[in-house]
Order: C-alpha cells, then sequence, then structure tokens
C-alpha cells in the first residue's frame, strides 16, 4: 500500500513535470523566436558601430573637401571669363593673362587646402587638377604624405593625359558627369604607386564652365583597419564589398570574390540595399551556419558582419541546459518545495528576461539587480557585464568624434589627447632631448553682439573666418576649438622657431580680412596670447596655457585701453 505522501507527492511531481515539460516546450520556441530577433539586432548594433568608426573618417574628408570646394567657388568671384576669350579662340595674351590670374588662384586655394589637411590625420592627398579648357601652363598642384610624415608637393595632375574610359581616371570624370561632389573607388591610383585608394571629390565651376576637380584621397587601408579589428563573437568576423556583392576586404577571402560564390544562400541583390534592417540573413558556409547583418557606409560600401549561429546561441544553450539540470534535481531532491521553487527561479527570469528586451532595444540602463548566486544569478551578472562593456564600447565609439562640426578643425576632446601627449613627453624628456613649443590662446571679442544684432549664422561665419586666419598663419601648427569662441594654437618645429614672425603676419592678416570685409560679421577682432615652454620651470602644458592665457588678456586691456583700434565698430560701420 502506498503511503498518502508518496501518492502526493508522485501527483504533485507528475503535475509539475508536466506542466514544466510544457512550459519548457512552449518557452523554447518562444525564446528561440525572442532570440533569432536579438542576434538580429546584436549583429545590428556591431556593424552600426563600426559603421561610425569608419564614416568618421570618411566624413572628415567630405567636409573637408566641402569647405575647400565652397571657398575655392567664392575664389572665383572676381573671375569675368568673358573678358578671356572662349578655348580655342583664346590670343596668346588672353591665355597667358588667364594663367596668371590661375596661378594666384591655385595658390590660395592650396594655403586652404593645407591648413584644412594638415589638421585631419586620415587624409593621404589633396590636389586640385585644372580643366584643359582653362589653364594652358597652370595645371593646378597635387600634395601626398603616403610613406611621409607630412604632405610633400609632387608631379601635377594634368587632365589632358587623364582618358574618360580609364576606371584611375574616374576621379576625375565621375564629379563632371555627375555635375556635383561625389565619392569614387575604391580603386588603384596609378599616381599613388597602385595602392587601393578611396576619393572624394568636387567640380568647381564658374558661370557654369568647369575650372577644375579638386579633391582628397584616403588609402584604403584606413578603413580597412577598425573593420579588421572588430571583434565578433569568437570566430565571427567583418569585411567590406560594394553594392554589387563582390567583397573587397575578407580576413580569409581573396578580395575580388563574390558573395554567391561563398554561399548560394547570398544573393548580390541583397546587399544593395542601404541594411538588412530586421530581417534575418543566415547562410552555409565552410561546414558553418552562420548569420549576417550589414550597413552602408557614407561612401557607398557595405560592411558586413558575420557569426556562427552555434556562436550566437552558446549562452541560451548553456542556459537552457542549466535550467533543465536544475529543475530534475529540484524534482528529485525537493519535492514538496517544487512549486515555491519554481515561483522562485521564474520571478528573477521574468525580470532578467524583461531587462534583456530593453537592453535589446537599446535602453543600457536596465535594472539588472539580481544577486543570487545559482544559475539565473549568473546569468544576471553575465547579462550586467554585457550592458556595461556595451555601454562603455558605444561611449569609446562616440568620443571618437574630434572634429569640430562647425569650423572643421579639431574640437577640445582633440586638445585633451594633444595636451596628455605632450605632458607624457615633458614627464619622460631626459636631460639629453629638449622639448620646444610654445602655445597661442585666441578669444574672439564681439560675438555675442554680433549673435544678437545679426543673428547666429553671422555669428558662424565670424568664427568661420577667425578659424581662417588662424590656419591660414600657422599652417604646420594643430589650431584646436576649446569653446564658443576660444581657441589654441600648439607651435612647435617651423612654427615655434618664426613665433614672433607669425604673431605679427597673424595681425597683419587679420588686418587684411578687416580692411576687405564689407559687413561687420565679416571682420574679426581676436585677442591673442603667446607663451613659450619653459622646461626648468614648468611641469605640464597647463602652466604654459595660464600664461598665454594671461597674455591674451593682457592683450584685450591693452587694445581697450588703446581705443580698441583693431576692434571693429560695428554702430560706426552700420550707419
Amino acid at each position: 500500500m502506498h503511503s498518502i505522501r508518496l501518492k502526493i507527492t508522485a501527483v504533485t511531481i507528475a503535475a509539475i513535470l508536466t506542466s514544466l515539460l510544457a512550459f519548457i516546450g512552449i518557452g523554447y520556441y518562444t525564446i528561440a523566436e525572442e532570440n533569432d530577433k536579438t542576434s538580429v539586432e546584436k549583429l545590428n548594433l556591431l556593424s552600426q558601430n563600426a559603421q561610425k568608426t569608419v564614416d568618421v573618417r570618411l566624413n572628415s574628408l567630405k567636409r573637408s573637401v566641402d569647405v575647400v570646394a565652397d571657398i575655392a567657388e567664392d575664389s572665383l568671384s572676381t573671375l569675368n571669363l568673358a573678358d578671356y576669350g572662349t578655348p580655342g579662340t583664346r590670343t596668346i595674351e588672353q591665355a597667358k593673362q588667364l594663367d596668371e590670374y590661375m596661378q594666384k588662384y591655385c595658390e590660395n586655394v592650396r594655403n586652404v587646402f593645407g591648413s584644412i589637411a594638415n589638421h585631419s590625420d586620415s587624409i593621404a592627398t589633396y590636389y586640385f587638377c585644372i580643366s584643359p579648357d582653362i589653364g594652358t601652363s597652370e595645371h593646378g598642384f597635387f600634395y601626398s604624405k603616403v610613406g611621409k610624415t607630412a604632405f610633400e608637393e609632387q608631379p601635377k595632375l594634368i587632365a589632358d593625359k587623364l582618358k574618360p574610359d580609364d576606371v584611375n581616371s574616374n576621379w576625375y570624370f565621375s564629379p563632371i558627369r555627375l555635375g556635383k561632389p561625389c565619392w569614387v573607388g575604391p580603386y588603384y591610383a596609378h599616381f599613388l604607386g597602385e595602392l587601393l585608394t578611396v576619393s572624394y571629390v568636387a567640380p568647381i565651376y564658374k558661370d557654369n564652365v568647369l575650372i577644375g576637380v579638386l579633391g582628397m584621397d584616403t588609402l584604403f587601408y584606413s578603413l580597412r583597419s577598425p573593420v579588421h579589428a572588430l571583434r565578433v563573437y569568437d570566430t565571427g568576423f567583418a569585411s567590406l564589398m560594394d553594392n554589387t556583392g563582390r567583397i573587397l576586404y575578407h580576413p580569409r577571402l581573396k578580395p575580388g570574390t563574390r558573395v554567391e560564390e561563398v554561399s548560394p544562400n547570398l544573393n548580390p541583390e541583397l546587399f544593395r540595399r542601404e541594411s538588412n534592417g530586421n530581417e534575418l540573413i543566415r547562410y552555409n558556409a565552410e561546414g558553418q551556419r552562420r548569420q549576417v547583418s550589414f550597413t552602408t557606409l557614407a561612401n557607398g560600401l557595405k560592411l558586413v558582419v558575420a557569426a556562427p549561429v552555434d556562436e550566437i546561441f552558446s549562452s541560451w544553450q548553456k542556459m537552457t541546459q542549466s535550467i533543465l539540470v536544475s529543475a530534475l534535481a529540484i524534482l528529485v531532491i525537493f519535492a514538496v518545495v517544487t512549486l515555491f521553487i519554481v515561483g522562485a527561479v521564474t520571478k528573477p527570469l521574468l525580470r532578467l528576461t524583461s531587462a534583456s528586451r530593453k537592453l535589446a532595444d537599446g535602453d543600457y540602463n536596465a535594472e539588472l539587480d539580481y544577486e543570487g548566486d545559482d544559475e539565473v544569478g549568473i546569468l544576471t551578472q553575465s547579462f550586467r557585464q554585457m550592458r556595461d562593456h556595451l555601454k562603455l564600447y558605444i561611449s569609446d565609439l562616440n568620443s571618437r568624434a574630434y572634429s569640430d562640426a562647425l569650423t572643421g578643425i579639431k574640437n577640445k576632446g582633440a586638445f585633451d589627447i594633444a595636451a596628455a601627449r605632450l605632458n607624457d613627453m615633458i614627464h619622460h624628456s631626459g636631460d639629453e632631448s629638449r622639448l620646444d613649443f610654445a602655445v597661442v590662446m585666441f578669444d574672439c571679442n564681439n560675438l555675442k553682439k554680433i549673435n544678437d544684432e545679426f543673428g547666429h549664422e553671422q555669428g558662424d561665419i565670424y568664427l568661420r573666418t577667425a578659424t581662417r586666419v588662424i590656419c591660414q598663419t600657422f599652417v604646420h601648427s594643430p589650431v584646436f576649438r576649446l569653446g564658443g569662441d576660444e581657441f589654441a594654437a600648439v607651435l612647435q618645429r617651423e612654427d615655434y622657431r618664426d613665433r614672433e614672425e607669425l604673431m605679427s603676419a597673424f595681425d597683419k592678416k587679420a588686418e587684411e580680412v578687416n580692411v576687405a570685409a564689407k559687413n561687420p560679421w565679416e571682420k574679426i577682432n581676436i585677442a591673442k596670447g603667446m607663451a613659450v615652454f619653459r622646461p626648468d620651470r614648468d611641469t605640464d602644458i597647463d602652466q604654459v596655457m595660464r600664461r598665454a592665457d594671461e597674455q591674451m588678456y593682457e592683450n584685450k586691456r591693452i587694445s581697450k585701453l588703446a581705443g580698441a583700434a583693431a576692434i571693429p565698430n560695428f554702430d560706426a560701420i552700420e550707419s
């Protein structure tokens, strides 16, 4: 005769086991479906974060070309092509006069181009190729720092020698065909020793007549390196391809391989879209079942992230196995309190599921406060670590944008890095080495007055004009925008040697700008101060900056006492 306790225990265990099996069955398919969705979102997040890293470099190059193109077109305001005849009918004298004009024009564009290019690490070349219909002896300029530490002038790119059907000449003909700036490449640039190159180029027109094409290049390696460094689970990878499905970079495959050669499950038409969105894409290759996500870079290339499905689901499979083993142990050892244990386990699981959904939706502040030492606690700790790592990773990506959006020069974040490097050099330089540098601080006076009286757009023009004058003067030095109207330049090498002459040249350039200006906001009034690093007294760059600040405010005070001779009088100008 069986005891009631045994019967109740048997019935309870049977009921719990049946319910548990049903729960596991339903949960398996529910969690599997949710895990599919989460896996797509995780891979999408990886590809989007890598995209942001690469796009920072591409957008920096694009902004630089756009700024120079605007300045280049504005600089043609004094050119009247009718004064020089038409191509094929120009006299020798007209051609000579036009060449002289273009020589001066190219010199101005080169100065602007150089100052901007020197403040961007990802730019490998910059150039201006003059149309053969405009220049006969003036062909523009071409500078490169490939294999060098600084930009050096190279043989000019001559438009007459370029062929429209040559893919290596697309950098010149593509923007002309489109009539607007565009990305070109990657292609093997013959003028860079057949290195794989990506270009952003812009056509320059005057009265619908092509003046020339200017642009900048970055080596494909600079785009490939952050993709190569991306960690995708344990054995996953990231790659680059064009929108036709042709692989440009893959850690294991040869460039030029097509996606349909990798797997018949991959359709090249799929990669013509901007991204995979929420679509789950899987394929078989090299004996593995893989999942893939992709997104589009600023220049139109596709950044593809792939990982084995087993690795994506490994944590979920381990969790399922742990739950099953735990459930069986609970049924055998703790039959009487099974329902309580199931309730105790279910509650943190539900909280963990809710937190995981929030995490998948991008809420990285999801509460994961369960501190149990069981499987659920270990899983919660793993989720918490993953959440914290994602927050740090995204924070690190956001901190990579070191370019000031308004002026195109380096921002406060970039200055902090430069200052840290200088401080490190100061602290580690021995007696046998000498560190020479100076800091120039700038303060743009009257910005608030310009904003209040003429509007913030005019205030932006004032700041960009001030930036241009500073960069044109201190061509070989990094220039930073520290705040709304504050700038700094760190002088080393030739700029440090010629610092006094450059400070005088800055005043002269500012005066020239003010004389040529037609509107109050086109004039600049900048207080400046310079301090030189003293190795026997200064322990860090902050001490140099403080002295430069003091000099700047003294310069501001003297200007006011002198009747503000260099400060534009807006009331007088308006009257």
